[in-house]
């Protein structure tokens, strides 16, 4: 894979942007090993639980992409000297105000090649309206890269997102930009708990669960890195993941 910027959006809090980051970095560092590195942009000030679990153990850096540009221009400079890198942006609820000043213009320097990366969205959903429209919004500014709307099947079964299934063919935007659905596996409450809480990486949840707990964590963890998998972007090489 080249150098990428995976961007996990969302739009509001609740959806399960911090979950998805999370594996999605497990996923990576599991995936490449020392052959690539994984930096983390953690965008949330007042709950960077991502930044916390991670620091110390891959390069984290944090970066208010609000209104302000400062943050931005910060994580652009970084983008630029660095190589062999592949960036997860767990972006905050606040972000899309940030997108609707600054997305155009970080879009434009990603399409123009001056700084050689990759766009990769998720976007987590839950089953409310509200998710769509912030995609769509989204898209609007950001018009460049890879789309994967991410169904958070916590919320319910990928048949019971009846709004968001409405509005993919309708919507132009969403027709043309979106690469494919991706559908989060839901995590056992008693379970996701205990990983949410912890401030854990997934191998040190695996290890701090009783033996049956830890079977069926693993066994979420393989469902997830296969729907990580399912991108197209990574379907000429697979997952890379085999069964624990």
């Amino acid at each position: 894979m080249r150098d990428t910027i995976f961007y996990v959006g969302g739009g509001k809090g609740g959806v399960g942007k911090s979950i998805v980051s999370m594996t999605l970095v497990q996923f990576l560092i599991d995936k490449y090993g020392e052959s690539k590195t994984i930096h983390l942009i953690e965008t949330d000030e007042s709950n960077p639980d991502v930044g916390r679990v991670y620091k110390g153990r891959i390069p984290v850096s944090a970066a208010l992409l609000d209104e302000d540009e400062k943050g931005w221009i910060l994580m652009s400079e970084l983008i630029e000297t660095s190589s062999e890198t592949l960036y997860v942006i767990n972006s905050a609820a606040r972000s899309n105000m940030g997108i609707r000043k600054h997305g155009r213009n970080f879009a434009s320097v990603l399409e123009s090649g001056k700084v050689p990366y990759s766009l990769i969205t998720l976007w987590p959903m839950n089953r409310q309206k509200d998710s769509v429209n912030l995609l769509e919004d989204f898209l609007g500014y950001v018009a460049f890269g890879s789309v994967y709307p991410v169904r958070n099947c916590y919320f319910g079964e990928p048949d019971d997102f009846t709004l968001y299934a409405k509005r993919l063919p309708e919507s132009g935007i969403l027709k043309f930009r979106v690469s494919k659905t991706l559908n989060f596996p839901a995590l056992a409450d008693i379970i996701a708990d205990d990983f949410y809480t912890g401030g854990r990486t997934i191998p040190e949840t695996v290890d701090s669960l009783g033996a049956f707990a830890g079977q069926s964590f693993l066994s979420w963890r393989n469902q997830v890195y296969s729907m990580f998998g399912e991108m197209e972007d990574f379907e000429n090489n697979g997952s890379g993941m085999g069964d624990e």
